[in-house]
């Protein structure tokens, strides 16, 4: 299977797992909480001066950020989740949609890929049937309880924490995504991200299968696309993207 292909099948299986609504959605309650969360860093409340100011954003955007994406999501009637780490670390959110699961993260602008998590330790607890402290995107654990499926893993850097993907159901393989929103430079106005943008990271977190500006990614829908059944797509897709990071 070609890159062409690759890049064809991942967006047939967004198309088919998402309405055009729900990236809509995304992006007004995301670039709308990247505001509040700057407006909450610089209130005149708790009087913070420039040091904290950066320190802290990072977090205020982390749950800001989250609580947005879950509105989005239920806004559109989509599956969400909200988890916690084991011992307890960052809270993340999993949406989850025809055997896709998409969480969300920031990344520095010049961050060319995402950063192993520091908390490894987490990782290792919530993926302990993968080798390794090293998530796999692309597998899942089987499981005894009905209605849980433990499938994507990723973790990112200062103010982050972890973000590993749980979802609803089982029977479908998972592909995970990621939406990530690009921070700008500390030198510019941190009212508004340079982008967002819906990725499927290499399992090692060293490059991109996918990697589209959603604003890119809602012209898909006005463009024909094949029809995907994944159950059928998303296996094979996987060993691909596999095959490719080898």
């Amino acid at each position: 299977m070609s890159k062409d292909e690759v890049q064809k099948d991942i967006s047939g299986l967004i198309v088919n797992a998402f309405q055009r609504e729900f990236w809509l959605n995304i992006q007004e309650e995301l670039h709308t909480a990247y505001v509040a969360a700057n407006a909450l860093t610089m209130g005149s409340i708790a009087k913070l001066g420039e040091p904290e100011q950066s320190r802290f954003r990072p977090q205020a955007r982390h749950y800001v950020l989250n609580a947005a994406f879950r509105r989005a999501a239920e806004n559109s009637g989509i599956v969400c989740c909200d988890v916690d780490t084991t011992p307890k670390g960052e809270s993340y959110i999993i949406v989850n949609s025809a055997g896709v699961k998409i969480s969300r993260i920031g990344l520095n602008y010049d961050e060319k890929c995402i950063r192993g998590a520091k908390h490894r330790s987490l990782l290792a607890e919530l993926n302990e049937s993968f080798e390794g402290y090293t998530p796999d995107l692309f597998s899942e654990r089987d499981q005894s309880e009905v209605g849980v499926g433990v499938g994507v893993g990723v973790g990112v850097g200062v103010g982050v924490g972890v973000g590993v993907g749980v979802g609803v159901g089982v029977g479908v393989g998972t592909l995970g995504m990621l939406v990530l929103n690009i921070n700008p430079p500390h030198g510019h106005s941190q009212d508004n991200m340079l982008d967002l943008r819906i990725v499927v990271p290499f399992t090692n977190m060293k490059g991109y299968h996918f990697n589209r500006s959603v604003s890119e990614l809602l012209e898909l829908y006005h463009t024909e696309q094949a029809v995907v059944i994944p159950d059928k797509v998303i296996p094979q897709l996987k060993k691909r993207l596999k095959e490719q990071e080898g």
